[in-house]
């Protein structure tokens, strides 16, 4: 056999082996997917905006009670309204504060007149589930009794104007929750621990502590 036929035989033979090496370990190792590409969802806006802003209301049911009062306490049956402003920090904790104004009477007389105290609260809301609407949220900030109501009745001022610690926590549903804007429905407890207060019959009230339970729908946008 000449020269360049053997050469020729040669390379033949070791192309012939290539292809069968690449035919085996092709059937041998799967071919790689490509990554997929996120679908968007029809009908449905991303959200753009971490910043949100809720504004609602709702019955609240409050109870007054004291060292000395009587173990029943006081209670009444009210309306609250609320409003929040804060921010996204990760896509299942928010963070924001809270403002939340509700009455409720001191004395068991009906002539007396109510006491409306009003909530500043930083809140903390974390979502269990990432693709519900369900969150729960708790806060600590402080409570004003009276506020507004020495602004409207000066005379009122030196006797039912007082700060508190105030403490809540809660939980609720958001529907539309990917939306820009919706509904949420929620349930919260406010607790006001206030030093001391003077009622209307002028006896002052010593460790009174105030527990208002709202329950009501708001509107949020983001």
């Amino acid at each position: 056999m000449s020269v360049p036929r053997l050469v020729a035989t040669i390379i033949l033979g070791l192309c012939t082996a290539h292809a069968a090496a690449a035919t085996a370990f092709a059937q041998i190792v799967p071919p790689v997917a490509a990554p997929a590409v996120p679908q968007a969802v029809p009908g449905v806006q991303p959200i753009g905006s971490k910043w949100w802003l809720v504004a609602g209301g709702g019955f609240s049911m409050v109870r007054a009670g004291c060292a000395e009062c009587s173990r029943a306490g006081v209670f009444t049956n009210s309306k609250g309204i609320f409003f929040d402003v804060g921010g996204r920090v990760t896509p299942r904790v928010d963070f924001g504060v809270e403002v939340l104004f509700v009455t409720a009477h001191l004395e068991e007389s009906v002539d007396s007149d109510p006491v409306r105290t009003t909530f500043i609260v930083g809140v903390a809301q974390f979502r269990p589930l990432m693709h519900r609407g369900l969150y729960f949220r708790a806060g600590m900030g402080v409570g004003f009794a009276g506020l507004l109501d020495s602004a409207i009745r000066p005379d009122l001022a030196e006797t039912y104007s007082t700060n508190a610690l105030g403490v809540t926590y809660g939980l609720g549903w958001i529907f539309r929750r990917e939306r820009r804007w919706g509904i949420q429905a929620n349930f919260s407890h406010h607790i006001a621990a206030i030093g001391e207060l003077s009622s209307q019959s002028g006896e002052p009230v010593r460790n009174l502590v105030g527990n208002y339970w709202t329950s009501g729908l708001a509107i949020f946008l983001r």
